[in-house]
C-alpha cells in the first residue's frame, strides 16, 4: 500500500513538472514567434540603423557620382532635382531624409525654377549665405562693397541641395523641423511636407514664406500629373 501510495505521488509530481515544462516551452516559442514577427520598437530601431549603416556603406564603396543636373524647362527642372535628392539619400540614414516635395518645391519657388541668378551663376538654389568673405559667394546686384553677408556659390547645384539638407538636419534654427520629423518617423507615418515646412518659419523673413511653398508643392504635383 505504501509503495503504491509513494509510486502514486510520483507520478502526481512528474506530471506536474510535465505541465510546467510544456506551459514554460509554449510561451517560450509563442514569445519567439511574435518578437519575430512583431518585434518592439526598440528592437526594430536597432536593425533598422544598423541595416542603414551597412547599405550606406556600400554605397561609399560603389563611389557613386553625382548626376548631372540639366533642365530647359521647370519639368525637367523637376526630374533633375529627383535624380539629385536620390543621390543624396543613398548616403543618409533614413530620418536624415527631407521629403521630395519640400526640397523641389522650396528650391522652385527661391530659385524661380532654376533661373535666377544666383541659380544659374552660383549654383545656389535656396539662397543660402555666407558671412564669411573667404566663402565663395555672389553678392546682391547694385551691391559692390561687403555688406557683411553674401550668397554661396556652390560647385553644382547638387551641391546646394546637399547643403541645404545639412543644415535642416544640424543647424538650431530648424530644431522644430527635426522634432516634428521624428514624431512621424516614431509613429510610421508618411512625411507631410505641409505640415513640416511649417516648422522653417526662420528659413525666410517673407511672413506667409510656407503657404507659398505649399502653393508650389501643389503645382509640382499638378505638373508630374499632367508629365
Amino acid at each position: 500500500m505504501g509503495k503504491s501510495y509513494n509510486w502514486h505521488k510520483l507520478l502526481e509530481k512528474t506530471w506536474l513538472y510535465t505541465k510546467i515544462f510544456f506551459a514554460v516551452l509554449t510561451l517560450m516559442v509563442a514569445a519567439y514567434a511574435y518578437g519575430t514577427y512583431n518585434p518592439n520598437q526598440t528592437a526594430k530601431a536597432v536593425v533598422n540603423e544598423e541595416l542603414d549603416l551597412f547599405y550606406m556603406k556600400k554605397i561609399e564603396e560603389m563611389d557613386l557620382q553625382e548626376p548631372e543636373f540639366t533642365y530647359h524647362n521647370d519639368i525637367q527642372f523637376i526630374r533633375a532635382m529627383h535624380k539629385c535628392i536620390n543621390y543624396i539619400n543613398f548616403t543618409l540614414p533614413k530620418d536624415k531624409r527631407v521629403p521630395y516635395e519640400m526640397i523641389i518645391g522650396q528650391a522652385a519657388l527661391e530659385s524661380g525654377w532654376g533661373n535666377s541668378r544666383f541659380a544659374v551663376e552660383a549654383n545656389n538654389l535656396f539662397g543660402i549665405r555666407t558671412w564669411s568673405k573667404d566663402t565663395p559667394h555672389l553678392l546682391p546686384q547694385g551691391i559692390t562693397k561687403w555688406p557683411g553677408w553674401g550668397v554661396r556659390a556652390f560647385a553644382s547645384k547638387c551641391d546646394s541641395v546637399k547643403e541645404y539638407v545639412r543644415l535642416l538636419n544640424n543647424h538650431n534654427a530648424y530644431k522644430d523641423f527635426r522634432e516634428l520629423r521624428q514624431k512621424m518617423f516614431d509613429k510610421n507615418l508618411q512625411l507631410d511636407s505641409f505640415q513640416l515646412i511649417k516648422t522653417l518659419d526662420k528659413f525666410s523673413t517673407t511672413p506667409d514664406y510656407d503657404k507659398r511653398v505649399i502653393r508650389m508643392i501643389k503645382k509640382i504635383r499638378k505638373l508630374e500629373e499632367n508629365k
